[in-house]
């Protein structure tokens, strides 16, 4: 409707944000949905958080920024600490700049400093929910959230915690987050994309969780394959980065091999 020019819409502008997830389909509409003209649209993304496989080469959907493209290099949120652990978990693995180009972390800074995120690695469930109890009581709860791989993870941390006095407070899942509601937030890794926090706890990185077993093992394609575990790294990307100052990463019964990269 909008390219036959049967419906306009009367907007000057348009401003995007992630704009790493979503579709060629998602830009072609939005190019149709403004006059091309200068100023008419801002797009923000980084590569380095698509946790859907929605690769995308914006020249091909019609919005042109090669030339015109300028690359954010800091980082007013997390420490340099933290961000620096994040970065090494995406070690080796390229990223895409959003126009069929590679995207690099050189100059990427932060403004402050903290302590490196603490990873830790129990043999129990149990140990490991003492663990992330003694680290979000240290902090104010409802600035801090654990997050986990999987809903039925965030249902046993959410019984394990409240069992010892936790209060606890789950993100909904199609709901802006209550910033009113008294206690410690929990949610998937999935969910707390776009949302910050103090300190953040990330439970049960576990062998066959972090990454999920059941997502890069279902095909014999090495490049599905090696797409489903970028888009597993870039998920605990986004979860270590969600906090400003502090992090736990735990883990119980066999560890993920990828917290060698955090402990590094």
């Amino acid at each position: 409707l909008l390219e036959r020019r049967e419906v306009v819409l009367g907007y000057k502008a348009v401003v995007v944000d992630e704009s790493q997830d979503m579709s060629t389909v998602a830009f072609r509409l939005l190019r149709q949905a403004v006059p091309s003209g200068p100023s008419d649209m801002f797009l923000v993304g980084d590569g380095h958080q698509r946790i859907y496989r929605r690769q995308v080469v914006l020249g091909q959907a019609g919005v042109h920024i090669v030339g015109r493209s300028r690359r954010l290099r800091v980082n007013y949120r997390t420490t340099d600490e933290l961000r620096r652990a994040a970065v090494a978990l995406l070690e080796g693995v390229r990223v895409d700049d959003l126009d069929g180009g590679t995207d690099t972390t050189a100059g990427y800074r932060s403004l402050v400093h903290g302590d490196p995120p603490q990873v830790v690695r129990c043999k129990t469930f149990d140990e490991e929910v003492t663990a992330i109890a003694r680290f979000v009581k240290a902090g104010d709860l409802t600035r801090t959230c654990l997050a986990a791989r999987t809903h039925q993870l965030v249902d046993q941390y959410a019984a394990a915690l409240e069992s010892r006095g936790v209060p606890v407070h789950r993100v909904a899942r199609r709901k802006a987050e209550d910033r009113s509601a008294p206690g410690l937030r929990i949610a998937t890794l999935h969910r707390v994309k776009g949302l910050e926090f103090d300190r953040v706890a990330i439970a049960g990185v576990n062998e066959g969780v972090v990454p999920l077993a059941a997502a890069v093992g279902q095909t014999d394609d090495a490049a599905v394959g090696e797409d489903a575990e970028r888009q597993e790294r870039a998920l605990l990307y986004v979860g270590l980065t969600r906090a400003r100052r502090a992090a736990l990463v735990s883990s119980f019964g066999v560890p993920s091999p990828w917290l060698a990269n955090l402990s590094r």
